[in-house]
């Protein structure tokens, strides 16, 4: 990763295709096809905005903030995704909130593995009712497919050995609530020899991340894989 250079106006816009986009435009069968896209403000501290007010942050965030060049990695781009709601007198938007912000699974490298449910509750601020342009119906769960999967669902996407699941939530007015069940797969000792941790080779340490369809909120869990029983 690196950061577009200020000091030239002549960069308006750093472009790239990401490994999977690639991989598309090299097959030559039409699966290449830009169709949408999104606007995300990964790079900006809006801190800045409550340390100097609204009108010297704004200037200090436009003046000075640096902009990330393109990523080929698609799994690493516009985690803050920008969202749009008509609401002129919203002052604050929904939340998430995780059941576990850490997952732990042992014995992996036997076939009896355990199955862990996530739950992941959008709520409205304040429990105000949730703006419909952002409250999300379906959370978009992603994990590393050499190790973990949700059993009983077949992934909608698979770029660069990660696995997106789509997760249908329940909701009402001023909340979502999504129940992920999280299972590990069986691994040898060799896996833990070549992506266990440098000072323990009988853990793996891996992810889960949900992202709001509609509204683009991504909270991450860390998921650690113990070789054998804790």
């Amino acid at each position: 990763m690196g950061f577009l250079q200020q000091d030239t106006n002549n960069i308006i816009l750093d472009a790239v295709l990401t490994n999977e986009g690639r991989k598309r435009l090299a097959a030559n069968d039409g699966s290449f096809r830009v169709v949408a896209f999104s606007l995300g403000d990964d790079e900006v501290d809006y801190g800045v905005i409550e340390r100097f007010g609204r009108a010297v942050g704004r200037e200090k965030i436009e003046k000075n903030t640096p902009v990330f060049e393109a990523l080929t990695n698609g799994n690493l781009e516009s985690r803050s995704r920008l969202v749009t709601v008509s609401d002129p007198n919203l002052i604050a938007l929904a939340t998430y909130e995780l059941s576990a912000t850490s997952l732990s699974f042992s014995n992996i490298i036997s076939s009896n593995l355990s199955t862990e449910t996530l739950t992941v509750k959008m709520k409205g601020a304040s429990n105000q009712d949730i703006p419909q342009e952002i409250q999300d119906s379906v959370l978009v769960i992603s994990v590393d497919r050499r190790y973990m999967s949700i059993p009983g669902q077949v992934p909608f996407q698979s770029v660069d050995n990660v696995d997106y699941y789509n997760v249908v939530g329940q909701t009402s007015s001023n909340q979502s609530i999504f129940s992920v069940n999280l299972r590990p797969k069986q691994l040898l000792d060799s896996d833990f020899t070549t992506f266990g941790s440098n000072t323990d080779k009988t853990t793996i340490s891996t992810f889960v991340r949900s992202q709001g369809r509609q509204s683009g909120i991504t909270k991450d869990v860390t998921v650690t894989l113990n070789k054998n029983s804790s």
